[in-house]
């Protein structure tokens, strides 16, 4: 029978070989049937199809090379080149397939999200027209993107979640649109919704322009209200997001979102605004208000590189009202960088909106130029390596001490790496600055100083040894290092005669140790001699692909230091106790944590601790913020003592529905909420349903401690949200 089929099939190619190359299809089938000129041809069992865009299978098809008629009846599937896959009864088409007219029709498109598993999207119709590929035009025609489950007891596929049921609909593929007439909307084959007509993008599109599902929401300052997205694309690197928020007691305010991309970068800017009554303290009737946030990043080549933002609002409270990205501190920049080798040149710029109520934006500085340059040879063992670091800075205040500088260290490092495996580093190190101060109250000499010139330099040496210890076994890889570093002080390096724009409370952690200068910038140096000392473990299970790492150490300072809060961790001389650790005691929990122990109670000072129970289906997420009061030379608290905690649930109920609660409070010596906040969502591969509470406790006059609501659903794949 093999031998039959195969000499039929020879014959028909050699006859029709001229004909269908034409085509460019190839032809498989059990049976051939075709008249003396070759001009039709009958194929039956088993029909397969072969074209550079389709594969098309069928039971029966009729091809008539004269017409390019190609006619297919009976379990027909088609396998296209785009992924999308189409059954059907009956089609008459020609030999492209790009003009068909289709009975019984089924089309699946392959959906992009995952999440869910591999699912595709449903178009069904009881006929469907076909016009150069680009139109077609649905009679009765059903789509949905829910999976078909089969229902054992009825033997039949119970209807879908969500489907969309219409007398007509046109697929549009040149303007990547689906339209709808005469449709329902139907949940588990129950109609609860008529339009007469209605719309979205194409499933062969990822991106359309139309409405995205809206924000339904209740909050004190609003009232009730929504936020109504719409998307444009511009081309396939350009879109833009408008998203106008309406509400029952203000008047309407206008988001946009922007984003480019260009062949060597990106822009994404932010732009809203409103005009409305301002009441904070007095009455401002029709006050202009607003924000912008723009960000890019551009490779110029060269390992050459060029990035900006700028964030900046019309007032204190607009960001925070309007629930538009709030953070205390804005931050405008622009940056050059570059890379040669090990060598890194910057030339930058910073300005800054202070927003908290206590700040004087006035005294807030600005820095323009900033110029960094860092040169480095090759890092390498037993050879001396060098490093040169220059800072020039102009560092400008509409009130208050002004400051321009130029800095420079120089490093020098002679490193051995010993045959036992232990590290050993002799550094030298010299800084020197030039300033130029105004404005400024020196606290050393009591003179205010409106404009002087001045110069420190100061020499150090540091010394850092470091011994690793490592085992191996069939169920782990574990590593012991010791460590110790040396650091000679110097009365210059803690300079005291130029303003400090730090503005930063020191308090020291595991991060400290082992640098040289652990305070930030580099105008104020630690001045002590001083020796730290840890040790390190970590441990990697290679069952369970989890790692431990705990790392615990201490400085011995020479002298006391003089000029910080009396609870910075290294007044004294033995520091606090600073340790890490992070490991997983079992495969559902995770505990990380940085913290320091005073040196003489061993009580608790500071720590930072997150701590994980569960899996993806059930967990628990406890974060807790600990930190003792500052207190200075006076024995005054210039800082409160914190104790946050922030606590996440997350419980899937029954497949599909999750529910949330999540609250962040201080535990002093009672309960201090600053947020309360509970979300329940229904999620599948077509449907998406969350309503959610919120109490936020706010310092916001505009908005002050009230309870919000939120309503958010999304159609996969026609009018999606983020739940």
């Amino acid at each position: 029978m093999k031998m039959v089929r195969l000499f039929i099939l020879l014959i028909i190619i050699i006859h029709c070989d001229q004909i269908l190359s034409q085509d460019n299809l190839e032809i498989n089938a059990d049976q051939f049937t075709y008249d003396k000129d070759n001009t039709r041809i009958f194929a039956t069992g088993n029909v397969e199809i072969i074209d550079n865009k389709f594969k098309l299978y069928a039971d029966k098809v009729f091809l008539n090379n004269s017409s390019k008629v190609l006619s297919a009846q009976e379990n027909i599937k088609i396998f296209n080149s785009d992924g999308t896959i189409l059954t059907a009864n009956k089609i008459v088409a020609d030999q492209s397939l790009d003009n068909a007219i289709i009975n019984d029709n089924y089309i699946y498109y392959p959906s992009e999200d995952l999440k869910f598993g591999k699912n595709y999207l449903r178009l069904a119709a009881k006929k469907v027209e076909r016009r150069n590929t680009d139109w077609e035009k649905m009679d009765y025609g059903i789509f949905t993107a829910c999976e078909i489950c089969f229902n054992e007891e009825t033997k039949k596929n119970d209807p879908p979640l969500i489907q969309f049921k219409a007398k007509e609909i046109i697929h549009d593929k040149k303007k990547n649109m689906v339209k709808y007439y005469n449709v329902f909307l139907d949940v588990k084959g129950n109609s609860i919704l008529y339009l007469p007509y209605f719309s979205h993008a194409s499933p062969i599109v990822r991106r359309k322009a139309g409405f995205l599902a809206p924000k339904v929401f209740q909050t004190h300052f609003f009232g009730f209200g929504s936020d109504v997205p719409y998307y444009y694309p511009f081309s396939d690197y350009s879109d833009i997001t408008i998203m106008p928020k309406f509400s029952s007691k203000k008047n309407p305010s206008l988001f946009l979102e922007h984003r480019k991309n260009f062949k060597n970068g990106n822009i994404r800017t932010e732009l809203s605004g409103t005009v409305e009554n301002q009441t904070v303290h007095q009455l401002k009737t029709n006050k202009k208000r607003g924000h912008i946030k723009t960000s890019g990043f551009f490779n110029l080549g060269d390992d050459t590189f060029l990035d900006f933002n700028i964030h900046k609002t019309t007032d204190r409270n607009y960001l925070n009202t309007y629930k538009y990205g709030y953070k205390d501190v804005l931050e405008s920049n622009f940056k050059i960088h570059k890379h040669i080798r090990n060598n890194f040149y910057s030339l930058e710029s910073y300005s800054f909106q202070d927003l908290r109520k206590n700040v004087n934006q006035r005294e807030v500085p600005k820095i323009f130029p900033r110029i960094l340059i860092d040169l480095n040879s090759e890092k390498k063992f037993n050879q001396f390596n060098f490093s040169t670091n220059l800072e020039l800075s102009n560092i400008l205040k509409p009130e208050g001490s002004e400051l321009k500088k130029i800095f420079v260290n120089q490093d020098i490092s002679f490193p051995f790496l010993l045959k036992d495996g232990t590290i050993l580093k002799l550094n030298g190190h010299f800084s020197v600055g030039g300033y130029h101060v105004e404005k400024y109250d020196n606290p050393v000499s009591g003179n205010f100083e409106y404009s002087k010139y001045k110069i420190n330099y100061f020499p150090q040496a540091s010394i850092e040894i470091s011994k690793p210890y490592a085992k191996k076994n069939k169920k782990s890889f574990s590593m012991v290092t010791p460590k110790i570093l040396f650091v000679s002080g110097n009365k210059n390096a803690f300079y005291r005669n130029i303003p400090d724009f730090t503005e930063l409370n020191f308090d020291f952690d595991i991060s400290d140790l082992f640098n040289r200068n652990r305070f930030s910038g580099n105008d104020r140096f630690d001045s002590n001699t001083r020796i730290d000392y840890g040790i390190s473990f970590f441990k990697n299970s290679l069952l369970n692909k989890k790692d431990t790492l705990i790392e615990v150490g201490q400085s011995y300072n020479f002298e006391r230091q003089r000029y910080l809060n009396k609870n910075s961790g290294i007044n004294e001389n033995f520091s606090d106790i600073v340790a890490r650790l992070d490991f997983n005691p079992h495969s559902l929990i995770n505990l990380n944590t940085f913290f320091s122990l005073n040196k003489k109670e061993y009580s608790l000072r500071t720590a930072i601790t997150n701590l994980n129970f569960g899996s993806s289906s059930s967990y628990l997420s406890i974060g807790n913020i600990y930190s003792s009061p500052v207190v200075n030379d006076d024995g005054e608290t210039t800082i409160e003592k914190k104790n946050q905690f922030s606590v996440l649930f997350n419980q899937r109920i029954i497949e599909n529905w999750n529910f949330t609660a999540s609250s962040t409070f201080d535990k002093k010596n009672k309960l201090k909420f600053h947020n309360l906040g509970a979300k329940i969502k229904y999620e599948d591969e077509c449907l998406g349903l969350s309503f959610s509470w919120q109490r936020t406790y706010t310092h916001n006059p505009e908005d002050p401690t009230s309870n919000s609501f939120m309503f958010l659903f999304s159609f996969k794949e026609i009018m999606e949200n983020d739940l």
